[in-house]
């Protein structure tokens, strides 16, 4: 049945389809999208609020919103559209109105969305009024306007939200006010005529407050190559329109090459903060002056009773301060992401007047305005909480700043030559709004957090302080880094499909790296590496009688540790080898003598960072209770159970056995349950370490117990055999137990201290 034109119905079962059209494609498409909320539940920002304003960038944002809110809520959404949407084909037109999407031009609008809005349904509106493809929010004045293509001007957003909200809040009121003073007749009139069932529950709209919440969608990384739907509208049509053209390759790269799309509600304003308490006095007498809600928008400044045209300018201006609120809160919802920061770099630096940077000073600048905007509290993308995605910029680039490098370099924006990034002058061109996002990516990135001051307060600083920041203020950053690894890795591993496992672990030590700082700011350092399945508490005792000692110590935590048998299951013998590297990066900034000491696998380790690393200045390698021949033969059936387990894993991620039980030691520190696949990577390791010489230019001390009953006393032999150093010893301990260190048998830690003088 078509819909009256004039009070259009929303199709339940139409919508209905469409959401389950939506979350069957969504599982199709490489869009991650991630609705952000402060507080799940109830009480909601997604549940409380009434008007949703979002920002626009592509079209096909414009359907997500209202599929994210009804599976949040269950609640039907109502949206505005260009009436030329609704010209021509009467099956379009048909199937907009049951979805919830009404003309700009339907007759008596916003009284139909104020009735809408009372009852339960959600509005959701894109102010900006069309897309902002060069994401330029601000202008030359430092005034909030968009570029309006119909008006080919900047204008302010659209107050239409702003005036929905006050007149619905001003009705509210009133209500409010009738029931207060018993007058009954009024409150069943306008049950009627706005068809609810009862007083009772138009009295339950009246108390709720009148919510608009601004919200921010932020997509990441945007991708300018070509597409398969670029492709294909080029096949049928040699002639595409350049707007069509560069829409097509925008967002189809956004829908199918992995982005994520980031939505956040902002704060949310309140109407009813808006009234000063005069006016909340007056509102009453306004709204009885009119009998039907339509009126109370034709309500003129010009004309009229005297109440009504004060009221009218009251909403005029009101609504212009609450629209400033609006887009001013909209865009301080941005996820800022790496992208966003280098853009900020590269212009800021272009601006002074820099047209070649070296990789390694920028690198710098980069890592400086990521650490300062983690203590900022802006919302961030999760490649910048997550160090395994961004610590390595400090050193050599990551994966996300090479992709942004790349599209830099294939727009003719920025290039690499002879160590030094080369900034082009394409960054200051002027381009048409249906250029820039193909021409010049980097000045979208950077007009969508110029808004932000906090951020471009922090890259400035950054940028500054880049060439003064000293190495050991770089080490406690990075050292920084291992802290934040440990929380990041424990929350991806603590999720429901990890539940059993987790469960079983009796781990109650503290898991995180440690570093002792020595008052002898001469002294010489030391890097302790842990074994398989244990933590950084393991060798605590040893760090701090090496710092009472006069050390630098720092305690390095192996990546897989201290978080779940799971994370340790998705890691390789790489990671961990990386973790050391990076503890040795942060330990050397302390002293110019660096000794590192080992136990079990974290002696392995030691022995290969060293041997990898001839040229770096190594004082000593102390490896204790190294393992390459097991006391437990069944190890020789790890690769057999690894690969049986790969074979499967088709049908099953977890494999045909993925863990055994383990019955530790120490069940405070370590792990009750041991992948499989880790011990296959342990495996490697010693393979990798044993298969040639090891020449390493510092003193080696092999430290090993006579009765280890994990690790064969006979590995010692073999290690010493394969290494080849100055000054190697063996040191044999008389023990029992595997865990020398942690239990000082034979005192050992004495005897460690004893070679570190």
């Amino acid at each position: 049945m078509a819909n009256d034109p004039f009070n259009p119905e929303i199709n339940p079962k139409v919508y209905d389809f469409c959401v389950r059209a939506f979350r069957s494609t969504r599982k199709l498409l490489k869009l991650n999208i991630k609705l952000h909320q402060e507080n799940p539940g109830e009480n909601s920002l997604v549940r409380q609020g009434d008007i949703f304003l979002f920002n626009h960038f592509s079209r096909f944002e414009t359907f997500i919103p209202q599929y994210l809110i009804h599976e949040e809520t269950g609640a039907y959404c109502r949206s505005v559209a260009a009436a030329e949407f609704f010209d021509g084909d009467d099956r379009f037109s048909q199937f907009l109105y049951d979805i919830g999407v009404v003309p700009n031009d339907l007759p008596h609008l916003f009284p139909f969305l104020v009735r809408e809005i009372l009852h339960d349904r959600k509005l959701i509106v894109f102010p900006e009024g069309g897309m902002v493809k060069d994401k330029r929010v601000v202008d030359e004045r430092g005034g909030y306007s968009v570029f309006s293509r119909s008006a080919n001007e900047r204008r302010k957003h659209h107050r239409g939200s702003a005036v929905i909200a006050l007149a619905l809040d001003a009705f509210k009121t009133a209500l409010l006010y009738d029931y207060s003073k018993g007058r009954y007749d009024r409150i069943e009139r306008w049950t009627e005529q706005l068809g609810f069932e009862s007083t009772e529950k138009l009295m339950i709209k009246a108390i709720k407050p009148t919510i608009i919440v601004p919200s921010n969608i932020t997509f990441y990384p945007i991708r300018v190559s070509d597409n398969i739907l670029h492709q294909a509208a080029r096949r049928f049509n040699k002639k595409i329109d350049k707007r069509f053209a560069e829409e097509l390759i925008i967002e189809g790269n956004l829908l199918f090459k992995h982005t994520d799309m980031d939505i956040r509600f902002s704060r949310p304003l309140v109407m009813g903060n808006y009234w000063r308490w005069w006016e909340k006095r007056l509102l009453p007498n306004v709204v009885h002056s009119f009998d039907s809600l339509d009126e109370l928008f034709e309500l003129k400044t010009q004309q009229g009773h005297l109440g009504g045209r004060i009221h009218a300018f009251g909403m005029r201006a009101k609504s212009n301060v609450v629209r400033d609120d609006y887009m001013r809160s909209m865009y301080q919802a941005v996820t800022a992401n790496l992208s966003h920061l280098a853009s900020l770099i590269i212009l800021d630096l272009f601006e002074q007047g820099l047209r070649r940077i070296s990789c390694s000073r920028f690198h710098k600048m980069l890592y400086l305005a990521i650490k300062r905007l983690q203590d900022s509290g802006h919302p961030l993308h999760r490649s910048l909480q997550n160090p395994e995605e961004y610590a390595a910029i400090v050193n050599q680039g990551s994966s996300r700043l090479e992709q942004f490098l790349k599209t830099a370099n294939s727009l003719s924006l920025v290039h690499v030559e002879e160590g030094e990034y080369v900034l082009d002058d394409k960054l200051i061109s002027d381009f048409e709004i249906d250029e820039i996002r193909t021409e010049n990516l980097i000045a979208v990135y950077a007009n969508e957090v110029h808004p932000l001051h906090k951020i471009t307060r922090i890259v400035d600083g950054a940028i500054a302080d880049a060439d003064r920041i000293e190495a050991l203020q770089l080490a406690k950053l990075r050292f920084d880094d291992e802290v934040r690894s440990l929380a990041w890795d424990r929350a991806a591993f603590d999720r429901p499909r990890y539940a059993d496992v987790n469960s079983g672990q009796t781990q109650t030590a503290d898991a995180r790296p440690f570093l002792l700082e020595s008052n002898n700011k001469s002294a010489s350092a030391v890097l302790l590496i842990h074994g398989f399945m244990a933590g950084p508490e393991e060798l605590r005792s040893l760090g701090e009688r090496l710092h009472a000692r006069g050390h630098h110590v720092l305690g390095i935590r192996l990546k897989g540790h201290g978080t779940s048998p799971w994370d340790l299951r998705s890691r390789n013998w790489h990671d961990w080898a990386q973790s050391v590297a990076r503890g040795f990066d942060i330990i050397k900034a302390y002293s110019n003598e660096v000794h590192i000491v080992g136990f079990s696998t974290g002696g392995l380790l030691a022995l290969w960072h060293a041997a990898q690393h001839p040229q770096i200045r190594i004082k000593s390698v102390s490896s204790v209770s190294a393992p390459v021949h097991f006391r437990n033969k069944n190890m020789i059936f790890v690769p057999l159970l690894h690969h049986a387990n790969a074979l499967v894993s088709w049908v099953t991620e977890e494999g045909l056995v993925p863990f055994r039980p383990n019955r530790p030691e120490n069940p405070h520190i370590n792990y009750q349950h041991i992948p499989i696949r880790a011990l296959y990577q342990l495996q490697q390791l010693i393979d990798h370490l044993t298969e040639d010489n090891l020449k390493i230019n510092a003193d080696v001390y092999l430290y090993q117990g006579n009765g280890d009953p994990v690790v064969e006393p006979s590995s010692v032999r073999t290690l010493e055999k394969n290494i080849s150093a100055e000054n190697l010893r063996v040191i044999m301990l008389e023990s029992e137990r595997h865990g020398v260190v942690y239990s000082n048998v034979d005192e050992v830690q004495e005897k460690i201290c004893a070679t570190l003088l």
